[in-house]
C-alpha cells in the first residue's frame, strides 16, 4: 500500500479538532477547559496554540497534538497485543487437522465468517472501522451510526482483528481520539472522513488475509 505523508495540522484544522473531539462552549467555540484538563496545562496554554491565522501551521508541539488527538498509549498497546494474538491465531488455524484451535474459538464464534466495515458516522466529520460476525443486526447497527463506506468479508474473527488494525495503521497520520461523553462507542477506530480512502478488500489481499 501506498505511504501516506497526513495532513497539514493548521490552526483551523486543530479548532476544528478540539471542538468535534473535546466540546464547545455555548458560543460554539473550542471548550479549552476541558482541553486543558486533558493534557494538564493551562487554559491559556491552549489558546496560544489556537492562536493565529487559520491557513497557519497550529503552534502546537507535535506530542501535545499525539496526546490529544490519538488513544493513551496502554489502549494503543492492547490494540497491538490483540493484531498480534490474531496474527498468532490465524498462523494456528492454518496447521493440519486443526491441532493448532482452541476450542473456546469455535465455542465463541470466531472460527465463522466476519466482516470488516467502514462505516461513515452521522452528524460527525469521522469514519469508524468496525468487526462483526456479518449477522443482520450487527449491519443494522453500523447502518444506524451512518453509512456504510466499504465492507468486506474475511474468513474468521481473527482476520478481521488483524484487518481493522492495519485500517488504523493506514490512516494513523488522520486519526482522532473523541471523548466518550461525545462519541460512546469505538472511539479508539476513528479517523478524519478527510483521509484518503482504504479499500478493504485490497488491503486485505495486501495483507493475505484473503
Amino acid at each position: 500500500m501506498p505511504s501516506r505523508r497526513g495532513p497539514r495540522w493548521t490552526r483551523k484544522r486543530l479548532e476544528m479538532m478540539l471542538r468535534t473531539c473535546y466540546g464547545e462552549t455555548e458560543r460554539g467555540g473550542v471548550d479549552v477547559a476541558v482541553v486543558a484538563e486533558a493534557c494538564r496545562v493551562s487554559t491559556r496554554t491552549v489558546r496560544r496554540w489556537l492562536s493565529g491565522t487559520n491557513r497557519q501551521l497550529a503552534a502546537i508541539p507535535s506530542a501535545r497534538l499525539a496526546q490529544l488527538r490519538l488513544p493513551a498509549p496502554d489502549s494503543e498497546l492492547r490494540s497491538q497485543q490483540q493484531a498480534d494474538y490474531a496474527r498468532d491465531a490465524i498462523t494456528s488455524i492454518a496447521l493440519p487437522k486443526g491441532r493448532g484451535i482452541l476450542p473456546a474459538w469455535r465455542d465463541r464464534g470466531w472460527l465463522d465468517t466476519h466482516v470488516v466495515a467502514i462505516v461513515d458516522l452521522a452528524g460527525t466529520p469521522w469514519r469508524q472501522v468496525v468487526i462483526s460476525n456479518g449477522s443482520a443486526r450487527s449491519v443494522k447497527e453500523f447502518r444506524r451510526r451512518g453509512s456504510i463506506v466499504d465492507l468486506t468479508t474475511l474468513p474468521t474473527r481473527f482476520h478481521g482483528v488483524v484487518l481493522a488494525h492495519e485500517v488504523l495503521q493506514e490512516v494513523e497520520p488522520w486519526r482522532v481520539h473523541p471523548r466518550s461523553e461525545i462519541l460512546p462507542q469505538g472511539r479508539t477506530q476513528v479517523w478524519s472522513d478527510d483521509a484518503p480512502a482504504v479499500d478493504l478488500a485490497v488491503l486485505a489481499v495486501a495483507r493475505e488475509l484473503k
